[in-house]
């Protein structure tokens, strides 16, 4: 911003608080103006943030349902692997081909919200908005942790059966080990379907929320 010495000569007190209103209303002015575009652009980067945001709930909210019927199967699966494994203890012959320890695993995305971040723009929310979108995605860095926590858990649980290729030649500590590590497999599933149904509940608040606001702003 640049302010110019006046061109004609000041003669008297008279112009020279002329000049000095002049100025003074045009650094008003000025200065007005560049808030007023300061405004402007903090509160695109906003409306531009909080749009991406939305996409990627929607998106997200998709792959967690996905994974929550995911892990609903595999609890399935793993009861039945504990009572095969229940029954090989007991002296039964078991099927190899009936043990079934596998999970399929989808991660969420969080480019929006990073964005949303480093641009800034989570600066500019108000608080009760940034720290609502915040929860959701520390409630969804904790969920997709915890599945891949328990992704790598289901090789885990059944690493005893390579040591003989056949569950029937396992001893009973390694069918012991199997049943315990299975169990614990279990538990871990359950409390990732607590997380995500938490999740999916954060997911629906806000995506109403923000269908709301974007409805108000047209």
């Amino acid at each position: 911003m640049d302010v110019h010495p006046p061109h004609a000569p000041i003669h008297n007190w008279r112009d020279f608080f002329v000049h000095l209103v002049t100025i003074t209303i045009g650094l008003f002015i000025a200065l007005s103006l560049e808030s007023l575009l300061e405004w402007s652009h903090h509160r695109h980067l906003v409306h531009e943030a909080r749009a991406t945001i939305r996409r990627e709930m929607t998106a997200n909210r998709k792959l967690a349902a996905q994974d929550l019927t995911s892990l609903q199967e595999d609890e399935a699966r793993i009861r039945n692997d504990i009572q095969q494994f229940v029954a090989l203890r007991a002296g039964s012959k078991i099927e190899r081909s009936a043990l079934q320890y596998f999970f399929d695993w989808a991660s969420f995305t969080d480019s929006a919200w990073r964005t949303a971040q480093a641009t800034g723009a989570l600066n500019y929310m108000d608080y009760d908005t940034a720290q609502a979108l915040t929860d959701v995605y520390v409630q969804q860095r904790l969920v997709s942790d915890r599945g891949l926590t328990v992704f790598d858990e289901q090789t885990r649980a059944v690493g005893p059966i390579f040591i003989t290729g056949d569950p029937n030649l396992m001893s009973k500590d390694e069918i012991q080990l199997t049943l315990q590590r299975s169990a614990d497999l279990l538990l871990d599933l359950k409390a990732v379907e607590l997380l995500i149904k938490t999740l999916d509940t954060q997911f629906a608040e806000e995506l109403n929320k923000e269908a709301g606001t974007a409805e108000a702003a047209r």
